[in-house]
């Protein structure tokens, strides 16, 4: 079974179509708690972890940065180190916020991060704290989801 966090956005209610997914919502892991996401992994045993859960109020995210880093840098983090408890793949749904937005090529893998806004700060965050946890993991950062 892989286990999506996110159950009402776009993309998870896509993934659901699949076979072997299980995606749950705010009630089941509170993304503002960190630690409710990593004992929702811990409790379902996943095959792999996929977040599609995030704070995307974007213009929001000024007066709620704290909340922001709380769901976007500190659960997407909580979840990662659970995965690397566990040693099952996780996946995170990132943004081009964590990029200043200028030049005129499409962003590599390899471009330094330069956000320019609380909501790019927070899913920089995410990213970091994604990598620092060791797990098996890929980060896919997309500016639109359609």
């Amino acid at each position: 079974m892989i286990l999506v966090f996110g159950k009402t956005g776009q993309v998870a209610i896509e993934l659901q179509s699949q076979k072997d997914v299980i995606a749950i919502g705010r009630d089941q892991a509170d993304l503002s708690n960190s630690s409710t996401c990593a004992e929702a992994i811990r409790r379902c045993k996943p095959r792999a972890v996929i977040n599609a859960a995030a704070y995307t109020a974007v213009d929001k995210a000024e007066s709620e940065e704290h909340l922001a880093n709380k769901i976007n840098g500190d659960a997407p983090g909580a979840m990662a180190s659970a995965c690397a408890d566990l040693d099952i793949p996780f996946v995170h749904i990132s943004t081009d916020y964590v990029f200043d937005g200028s030049g005129t090529r499409p962003w590599s893998v390899t471009d330094i991060p330069n956000p320019k806004n609380a909501y790019g700060r927070s899913k920089l965050k995410g990213e970091q704290a994604i990598k620092a946890s060791g797990c098996a993991h890929a980060i896919l950062r997309t500016s639109w989801v359609v």
